[in-house]
């Protein structure tokens, strides 16, 4: 998989409660296609990385971390311009639900551009995957976004609209113009994105399947859906004690793609991908609890036993 985006450096309160209490963050490495690339290197397929970081201290910590998960970070260049970071407020002001300040306008992710795109690279990828994340940062990347799933008609796309990045409008309008030009083998997203996108509709499924061949839903604590020829299967959740929320997604994009370029069956596939996101949500951090096949067989194996 090639995937695009930002990599970004997380401070994580260690403490729940307005940041303006908080004196102790912990640092992780993030950014929600970083997260992705991670989880599909964890069931066993390659990722290369195609990015930008800042050429100081956070930017050589991204760049070691993803190269000691597996991630191939070979394309990703240094940058004039800082690392971005953000902060994760934990249980404030919803409890058992996180938040995040961004620090990251100007920064070195956000200077991704077409060039940075390896088109023969690219074309040679079996997947390329990137975000509504990555449209919204600026428009060179949004560009970069553009030629790369261009160059390669197997493409998934996790919506990931963050209305902190841009307008409803804005979002509705990017993403429907990359759907529209650029249809995706796998779209990733939740009703209230597809609400964004689409509306008020009755069911955002079937307008949503004209821009895809499989449809993953995700509805967070309860599970998620998958949608494919004709088809509906329901993964429920799992209750686990939740420490932050924030990368459970990713997790569940990230497992489900790596399982079904591996030869899974999808309702299988997204079974354990849901697993691999109940285990994310018990830690701090995107990225140091996304499981192997073997740590999910485990979790429903004692799950059934239980």
């Amino acid at each position: 998989m090639i995937a695009l985006g930002e990599i970004l450096i997380e401070l994580n309160a260690l403490s729940p409660g307005p940041l303006r209490h908080v004196s102790y963050f912990e640092k992780h490495v993030a950014g929600s296609e970083a997260n992705y690339c991670v989880a599909f290197v964890r069931l066993g397929n390659n990722c290369v990385y195609l990015g930008r970081v800042g050429e100081d201290e956070f930017g050589h910590n991204a760049i070691e971390w993803l190269r000691g998960k597996g991630v191939d970070v070979s394309h990703i260049k240094f940058d004039s311009s800082p690392t971005g970071i953000f902060f994760i407020q934990r249980d404030y002001p919803v409890p058992s639900q996180s938040e995040s300040i961004y620090y990251r306008k100007g920064s070195a992710g956000s200077n991704l551009n077409p060039d940075d795109v390896d088109e023969s690279l690219v074309k040679s990828a079996n997947l390329v995957h990137s975000t509504g994340i990555t449209l919204a940062i600026s428009e060179t990347a949004k560009e970069a976004v553009f030629k790369a799933f261009s160059l390669n008609e197997v493409r998934s796309f996790d919506t990931n609209i963050r209305l902190k990045l841009w307008t409803p409008e804005k979002a509705r309008e990017t993403i429907m113009r990359l759907l529209k030009v650029h249809p995706v083998k796998y779209l990733i997203t939740d009703r209230e994105d597809a609400e964004i996108l689409l509306g008020k509709v009755e069911d955002p499924v079937k307008p949503l399947m004209e821009y895809t061949d499989v449809l993953i839903m995700k509805e967070g604590p309860h599970g998620a859906s998958v949608y494919y020829e004709g088809r509906k299967h329901f993964s429920h959740g799992y209750s686990v004690p939740v420490r932050d929320v924030v990368g459970a997604g990713d997790a569940l994009g990230g497992t489900f793609l790596s399982l079904v370029t591996s030869g899974f069956p999808i309702e299988k596939a997204l079974d354990y991908a849901v697993v691999s996101s109940a285990l994310n949500v018990t830690i701090r951090g995107d990225q140091e609890n996304l499981p192997s096949i073997k740590d999910i067989e485990t979790f429903l194996e004692r799950v059934r036993n239980s």
